[in-house]
């Protein structure tokens, strides 16, 4: 047994990707101590699954500035190196996830005695940032965050990401290749298992939609909402399902208000945790993923458009370069990204067509559910961390499109 440190700047709750990682580790037989945010009324430290998690204070519950995100990083990154700094023997292995990526030099002296250190990038910081402040991808902040992104690649033993083309993305910005390990972000099918066949619905039952996650204007719920607006009249008893808590949610709420929806579009009382989702979309006949196109959705594999595919939910999405290298038209309904009229359209097709919606999930479960899911891919973690604890016996993690090679 090793003891394991991890660190990410998130409620560790409210992260499935690092929950699934953290607990597989546990699972293991190591012992695993996660430093991430408090919110509001938890406590500082807690056992959940068997990882200990440290809950550490930041400047506020929501930064909405870039100023404000970076003091709190800051914040985070000093209590991150204090920790490891005071005993930095006292772990075998560190992993940081990011973002940002600079959170892993808070694991510097470790790191020069010799302890194997893993940088986990969920998202492409220049992305994220150019997309969530508007900014050119000329701007020197950006031009920074990549620098700081190949350093933080180049500091580290080995490097993660969520798919290849992040892995091509990272590898052109020169991280060595060879670091960079592929861990796919698929949905724990313990939670999101797949759904019994259901009974068929009374005539008066809604046509059930789903949304679970952030509400962040990047993911286009509002282009949802409007699209409902306009498929009223042809699907008279629709409802929508909004699931989840974020920056938009007022906005949201307004929007549906003023198209006079209050009966048909129903919202979260905010934050569900992940246990509860399924439950809460088991009837569901459709999932939503609405996104906006950009430099950084376009090279997203959206977690819960994997969840719905697990279930045997079938889904309604736009064309973007990344989902279009898992999925086709035979498995999932796609309609023109960031056009209301183009989603109304999807919507009643599959209204409209029982059986397509069938068929749809049929092909996702046959060809992406049955061949990804986290119960075995998560040995690709697993054997990663073993190998850099010095465990020679343990496979080499390769990736390629996202499979392990044997």
């Amino acid at each position: 047994m090793a003891s394991i440190f991890m660190a990410a700047y998130t409620n560790y709750r409210r992260d499935p990707r690092v929950k699934r990682e953290a607990e597989a580790l546990a699972e293991s037989g190591h012992r695993v101590v996660f430093l991430a945010r408090r919110q509001h009324g938890e406590p500082n430290r807690e056992m959940i699954e068997g990882v200990e998690v440290i809950k550490t204070p930041g400047l506020k519950n929501k930064c909405t500035s870039f100023v404000e995100y970076m003091v709190d990083y800051i914040i985070f990154f000093l209590m991150i190196f204090a920790h490891l700094s005071l005993r930095p023997l006292r772990y075998q292995a560190i992993h940081i996830n990011n973002m940002p990526d600079f959170l892993v030099f808070a694991a510097c002296l470790p790191r020069l005695l010799g302890v194997p250190v893993i940088h986990d990038i969920h998202d492409l910081m220049p992305e994220i940032y150019v997309e969530k402040f508007s900014s050119g991808e000329k701007h020197w902040i950006v031009s920074l965050m990549k620098i700081q992104e190949r350093w933080a690649g180049k500091f580290a033993s080995a490097v993660l990401t969520v798919e290849d083309r992040l892995k091509d993305i990272l590898s052109e910005r020169g991280i060595p290749r060879e670091k960079i390990h592929v861990l796919m972000n698929l949905p724990d099918d313990r939670i999101f298992a797949k759904r019994d066949s259901l009974p068929s619905k009374p005539e008066d039952a809604p046509f059930v939609m789903v949304y679970h996650g952030t509400l962040a204007r990047r993911l286009g719920l509002d282009i949802a909402i409007e699209a409902v607006y306009k498929a009223r009249n042809t699907v008279p008893r629709m409802e929508l399902r909004i699931i989840g808590a974020g920056e938009e949610r007022e906005q949201l709420i307004a929007l549906r208000d003023r198209l006079e929806l209050q009966d048909v579009v129903k919202f979260s009382e905010g934050f569900v945790p992940v246990e509860k989702i399924p439950a809460m979309i088991l009837d569901a006949d459709v999932g939503l993923i609405p996104l906006r196109i950009s430099s950084g959705t376009d090279i997203m594999l959206p977690t819960k458009l994997l969840e719905y595919v697990t279930m045997g939910i079938p889904c309604i999405t736009p064309k973007t370069g990344t989902i279009c290298r898992y999925f086709d038209e035979d498995m999932v309904q796609f309609f023109e990204a960031e056009n209301a009229d183009s989603l109304a359209e999807a919507i009643i097709a599959l209204y409209q067509d029982p059986s397509k919606r069938i068929a749809l999930s049929r092909n996702a479960t046959e060809r992406f559910a049955n061949i990804y899911n986290w119960s075995a891919h998560k040995k690709i973690y697993i054997n990663l961390v073993e190998r850099l604890l010095g465990r020679k016996n343990a496979p080499y993690p390769q990736m390629k499109a996202g499979r392990p090679e044997q």
